[in-house]
């Protein structure tokens, strides 16, 4: 039976999230699940699981808006036959696509990827998150107490199903009260082509005889980002030639030049290489020189109960990895074998990453035994499957 989602996303479009491009664009459709997408659309690109129904941005008004009144597009466009209302980490429009399903007497999902009513609760905290001044907090704050009554006492408990980024997350989410049989658990999965072998390591002359440690991804102070740069000290130490190679950059300036004020404080220009964000295929060349991938991930209630996806990009290509005992990352070393759980501090980190630099032959077994175990675990054609057949059970009820 073919199923269509509306799915409103919180992202504009084109969208960098793999749960969005590659599950819902790439592999849901081949099990018979097509999602007509809701966005605000920044720019030109193929979207393969069904239609767009986008609202360009041009900048004159904040993004937030435009969505909030797109959203309102849901009223329509749900006359159509599909088999429920679908909205992605958009608490205000959620409401509104919680009424256009009741009204239209669809099925409302949510689809939660990150708890957003505690980081920004998170944010409004003094000591958190460097360059945020004191007005900015109170309305973090005011946004965030707004959101946790929007969010877990309005739209969750009246949604037909919550789908959740974690087992940690729907553990969370039930201790709140939202019934444990109406959430479902989808990690974030690894869609990462054999093609990536086939692209040749960047030239970069920076890289020439070092011993490249990456981290793919965003940096920020709330992961506690810092505990990387903290180890390196230690690392370069005994490998002078280590090189820790960030693919990636801040989401603000102030966080940018909080990491920045991290690297000159500890003496490692040397030793640290941001390259700010990069297209996929300019990402495989760098990673092509890896040796070890890291991962540093804070134990915070934000944090606690994600789901990396750097991990698996990691193990998909067979790069060993050094990451902390963040649920989501120590489960996948645990099952994978692909490489290290350690403490989220700076010795911790060291001391993986040592003890893998020293010890190639170790390395390479542990990527390859990360390589060969991690699709059975998170390939998006499983989770596609699993998510597909649960779409089902959903209609059947």
């Amino acid at each position: 039976m073919k199923l269509r989602l509306l799915f409103l996303i919180r992202e504009a479009f084109p969208t960098f999230r793999p749960d969005v491009v590659d599950l819902f664009g790439r592999y849901l459709p081949r099990e018979g699940v097509d999602s007509d997408l809701v966005a605000v659309q920044v720019g030109d690109a193929e979207w393969g699981g069904g239609r767009i129904f986008a609202k360009p941005f041009r900048g004159k008004l904040p993004r937030w808006i435009v969505r909030f009144c797109l959203a309102f597009r849901l009223f329509d466009l749900a006359r159509g036959e599909y088999t429920g209302i679908q909205v992605r980490d958009c608490i205000l429009e959620a409401g509104i696509g919680l009424l256009a399903a009741r009204w239209r007497r669809k099925p409302f999902y949510y689809w939660m990827s990150f708890p957003f009513p505690e980081s920004w609760l998170e944010l409004g905290t003094p000591g958190t998150s460097p360059g945020i001044k004191t007005a900015r907090r109170f309305l973090w704050r005011l946004q965030g107490h707004v959101a946790v009554w929007l969010l877990y006492r309005l739209i969750l408990p009246r949604a037909d199903h919550v789908f959740v980024q974690s087992e940690a997350m729907r553990e969370a989410l039930a201790r709140r009260g939202i019934a444990r049989e109406r959430m479902t658990a989808v990690p974030m999965g690894v869609a990462i082509p054999n093609q990536v072998v086939e692209v040749p390591p960047h030239a970069a002359q920076r890289l020439a005889g070092r011993r490249v440690v990456i981290y793919l991804g965003v940096i920020y102070s709330q992961r506690q980002s810092e505990v990387m740069l903290q180890a390196m000290q230690w690392v370069r130490r005994e490998v002078p030639e280590a090189l820790l190679l960030v693919v990636g950059d801040a989401e603000t300036p102030s966080e940018r030049a909080w990491f920045e004020q991290w690297i000159e404080r500890e003496g490692l220009q040397d030793h640290v290489w941001i390259t700010g964000w990069l297209p996929r295929e300019q990402a495989w060349a760098y990673l092509r020189h890896a040796e070890i991938g890291v991962s540093a991930f804070a134990r915070t209630p934000v944090f606690e109960v994600a789901s990396p996806t750097k991990i698996g990009e990691y193990l998909a290509v067979g790069i060993p990895v050094v990451a902390n005992d963040q649920p989501d990352q120590a489960y996948l070393l645990r099952e994978t074998g692909g490489g290290l759980c350690v403490p989220l501090t700076p010795e911790g980190f060291a001391g993986g990453i040592l003890a893998l630099l020293k010890d190639p032959k170790r390395a390479r077994r542990m990527g390859e035994s990360g390589k060969r175990r991690i699709s059975a675990i998170r390939g998006y054609p499983v989770i596609a499957r699993e998510l597909a057949e649960c779409y089902r059970r959903l209609t059947r009820m």
